[in-house]
């Protein structure tokens, strides 16, 4: 769950700032497509969030077993969503950092099955290399301030969220621990606000939007909730005319394989995760299509959900439900829709890399310009995705060369 602040095209829409408070329960908030389909979400991933009060001497722990799962992360923000360090200790922690309990083993780091156990403490007094601890809230952080810890999944085994038990938690200070119950219901992610300093609102001098077909870096400081693992490059695509669609084309990174852990870092592997999904305006809530006999098709295609060619290149071509047959007899073609219901509607298209390995220079993290396709192409290579709007028959009598022209 990312919530991208834009200036012009696809914006997102930005609401007072929740006051953050020790919830009743733990994790009122858990979001998925399906069930709160808005800050630009990946159909791959369900996002938890626990919203706290900074307290003198309030100390959190929070414990769970490793899921089964590709990945998993644990990340705290400020009360207006953003990631923060203290004293050199990053506000976060990756399934492959996580250090388990006592008899138990990280499927990370040695292969083992899933399910041993973890504990993971937020305090105030943190310091650089200390297992299994992140900061309660930045240096300077008043009483009564807010704050977010944020658990993320992505790509549990067989696609089963409801087999992921997020960890539990407990509330520490003065001397009386309270363990919290899970939420019976849970409600939708908060929106908070710009104004509170943190993310600023960009404005249309520094951060014109870039043309259509041209993959672009969106700033950090442009995004609330921000997954410290991930990095983005974006376009804005408007449905063509009948019998036109959109080609993107690329070369995939080495990602892990699989819905199950896997030992990290691996030196045959690029990033943890990749996909290119498609997203609508307003709350960029995920292109949702619903099809005949209860089907839904949802507008991400993870990494082992894209056809490749010999050589490791992928060729995305977005169009209509309609021309999905057409596209999937396309050589080697990855359908992605657009959306059935705002047909007409301009669209987001979004390339997510995530926990890229350090000696892979060719992903969006390596990217510093924001806002500049040029500067993106150039550093990212044959890995940066080139747009075109083609003739579906040109491209399914010739493929890739039936396009004449590529961004």
């Amino acid at each position: 769950m990312t919530v991208f602040l834009m200036t012009a095209g696809c914006s997102a829409t930005t609401g007072a700032a929740p006051s953050p408070s020790a919830q009743a329960c733990a994790w009122p908030v858990q979001a998925t497509v399906a069930t709160d389909n808005a800050a630009a979400p990946d159909a791959a991933a369900s996002y938890w969030l626990q919203p706290f009060t900074v307290q003198s001497g309030l100390r959190i722990t929070v414990s769970g077993r490793y899921p089964d799962a590709r990945y998993a992360s644990l990340q705290v923000y400020t009360g207006t969503a953003a990631p923060f360090p203290v004293d050199g200790v990053a506000a976060s922690l990756d399934d492959y950092q996580i250090a388990p309990d006592a008899g138990s083993v990280n499927p990370w780091q040695s292969s083992a099955r899933p399910g041993g156990r973890f504990t993971v403490t937020l305090r105030s007094d943190v310091s650089a290399n200390e297992v299994n601890t992140l900061p309660l809230s930045p240096d300077g952080a008043a009483a009564g301030s807010g704050g977010y810890l944020q658990y993320r999944v992505y790509l549990p085994a067989g696609g089963d969220f409801s087999k992921v038990v997020p960890p539990t938690i407990t509330l520490h200070q003065g001397g009386s621990a309270v363990a919290m119950a899970p939420c019976r219901s849970h409600g939708s992610s908060p929106a908070p606000s710009a104004s509170a300093g943190t993310a600023a609102q960009p404005t249309p001098a520094t951060n014109a939007v870039p043309p259509p077909l041209r993959f672009f870096k969106l700033a950090n400081d442009q995004t609330f909730f921000r997954n410290v693992d991930s990095t983005y490059i974006l376009t804005y695509v408007t449905p063509p005319a009948a019998g036109d669609v959109v080609m993107i084309a690329g070369r995939a990174p080495r990602a892990s394989t699989g819905d199950h852990p896997s030992r990290w870092p691996a030196p045959d592997r690029d990033m943890r995760y990749w996909s290119m999904c498609t997203y609508l305006g307003g709350t960029l809530p995920l292109v949702v299509n619903r099809l005949g006999g209860g089907a839904v098709d949802t507008g991400c295609r993870s990494d082992e959900a894209t056809r490749l060619d010999s050589s490791g290149n992928y060729l995305y071509v977005i169009g209509t439900e309609a021309q999905r047959g057409a596209i999937e007899g396309i050589p080697g073609a990855t359908f992605l829709p657009f959306s059935s219901a705002q047909p007409t509607a301009r669209h987001l298209v979004l390339l997510r890399n995530m926990l890229v390995s350090p000696g892979f220079a060719y992903s969006s993290q390596a990217v510093t310009q924001s806002n500049d396709p040029a500067a993106t192409a150039a550093v990212m290579g044959a890995y940066y995705p080139r747009a075109a709007v083609c003739s579906l028959s040109a491209l399914a009598a010739r493929g890739a060369a039936g396009c004449s022209s590529v961004s």
